[in-house]
């Protein structure tokens, strides 16, 4: 008995638990829908003056504060695939009630660029520690490519100015022409009289 007691008290303090978790979330949502509702009404009383000559005015200002919202709760401000179930019905399916569709489309283009004019974009988003917004970033970094070799060619090796042919090689002609104007053509006799020469023969 006194177990089943037990298990009974636990089993109502679990269920009491979860039941208080979930009732705080709806109240934080019902918190926060207000708070959205209400910047995105006072967001089309201050811009509202700029889309004076509208032909569907009312759906206009719909789709603007639906837009205006969708970035305050963290959106890209694109606008969605359908409109709201609100435009489903038969009423819309005319040429009247695609230009009120198209109306509530631009108002949601409008009201998207206003929020971020005037900085509500993730407005509803709860903020990260910095540490974690740090491990975030660089589990996110792009990887770098693994390096490679490149064999890159060598550097042509300047030419030596003293080195560098400015004129044409001489020839045979013109080596001899030099020579002799560094060297005196020598006369055989006047050299066979300094040292005469001696045969092979003399002697024997």
């Amino acid at each position: 008995m006194p177990r089943i007691r037990l298990r009974s008290w636990i089993a109502a303090v679990l269920c009491c638990t979860a039941g208080c978790s979930a009732l705080q979330d709806h109240f934080i949502d019902l918190e926060t829908d207000l708070r959205n509702h209400i910047l995105a009404q006072r967001a089309w009383g201050e811009w509202s003056w700029c889309y004076d000559e509208l032909d569907q005015p009312r759906h206009f200002a719909h789709g603007f504060k639906d837009g205006y919202t969708d970035v305050i709760n963290g959106g890209n401000g694109c606008q969605p695939t359908l409109p709201p179930k609100c435009y489903w019905k038969p009423h819309y399916q005319s040429p009247e009630g695609r230009s009120c569709v198209e109306a509530w489309f631009d108002g949601f283009s409008h009201g998207a660029l206003a929020a971020q004019q005037d900085g509500q974009a993730n407005l509803g988003q709860i903020p990260i520690s910095p540490t974690a917004r740090m491990n975030l970033n660089s589990r996110n970094a792009p990887v770098p490519a693994p390096w490679t070799a490149t064999r890159t060619p060598p550097a042509p090796v300047p030419e030596s100015p003293a080195l560098r042919r400015t004129t044409p090689a001489p020839d045979a002609e013109d080596s001899d022409r030099a020579l002799n104007r560094i060297l005196p053509p020598i006369d055989p006799e006047e050299l066979q009289q300094a040292a005469p020469l001696r045969s092979y023969e003399e002697g024997e």
